[in-house]
């Protein structure tokens, strides 16, 4: 498989949306919100146009409180001193960082944020006060909770919600990243069995790939696939007989 990102619908989308972010006119609000179902591409999306902007990243834990979330955003933005206990002391640090130095902060796995209001809360004094762009990156239930909080909601001006690709976008994935050829009777059976999951669609690429290299294909045709499994799916259980042997 080769490691490039494919210029799919959705990460056009989003890349446009963080470039306006970062050449919005004076006095317009500056957060973004990306989100979408699992699979569908968010945090490759994340890492691309991160690197693209020379931008901070940094992926919120299950396990934050308001405390540690400023300790980790203090260290990506480059803090290496002794770590500040003092809330007050960190957000004026980040907001003082962020101020010489505006550039993108995204935040992956967002949903933790909802596990204290505060965090929120923070987020939005460093982002009033600093000015620089805030991307949240979530599930598909994050738009819906961000828009209920409308102390929040007002300052999110470019909402992207990641969707399952179309035959274009799986073509050009197919191109993109797998070095056998996917001929399209094939590619169309695995846009449809993926369910145009894009994360679904790489797993099927690669066991695609590894056969054409197997044998020796330049490309791979839906009849020499046959029935081979395309994903390394749960197994199945079924439901244990009652009795007492074992």
């Amino acid at each position: 498989m080769i490691y490039q990102t494919a210029m799919t619908k959705n990460m056009k989308r989003f890349t446009a949306a963080v470039d306006d972010l970062m050449n919005r006119p004076m006095g317009t609000e500056g957060m973004g919100l990306l989100w979408g179902e699992p699979g569908e591409g968010k945090s490759t999306a994340v890492a691309h146009v991160a690197s693209t902007y020379d931008a901070d990243y940094i992926r919120a834990m299950g396990c934050w409180t308001v405390t540690s979330m400023l300790g980790d955003i203090c260290k990506a933005l480059g803090y290496a001193g002794r770590r500040m206990c003092r809330r007050a002391d960190m957000i004026a640090w980040i907001i003082q960082r962020v101020a010489e130095n505006p550039r993108p902060l995204f935040i992956d796995e967002a949903d933790y944020l909802f596990n204290q209001w505060s965090m929120l809360d923070a987020l939005r004094d460093i982002y009033d006060t600093g000015g620089c762009p805030i991307i949240l990156v979530g599930m598909e239930d994050i738009a819906r909770r961000i828009q209920n909080e409308k102390r929040f909601a007002r300052r999110v001006t470019q909402h992207i919600e990641f969707k399952g690709v179309d035959m274009d976008d799986a073509h050009c994935l197919a191109t993109t990243v797998c070095e056998t050829g996917v001929a399209p009777d094939l590619l169309e059976y695995l846009h449809r069995e993926a369910a145009a999951n894009i994360g679904r669609m790489v797993i099927g690429l690669s066991r695609i790939e590894k056969f054409g290299r197997a044998n020796r294909l330049d490309q791979v045709t839906l009849k020499q696939w046959g029935e081979r499994e395309l994903f390394y799916d749960q197994p199945q259980f079924g439901r244990r007989r009652s009795g007492t042997g074992r």
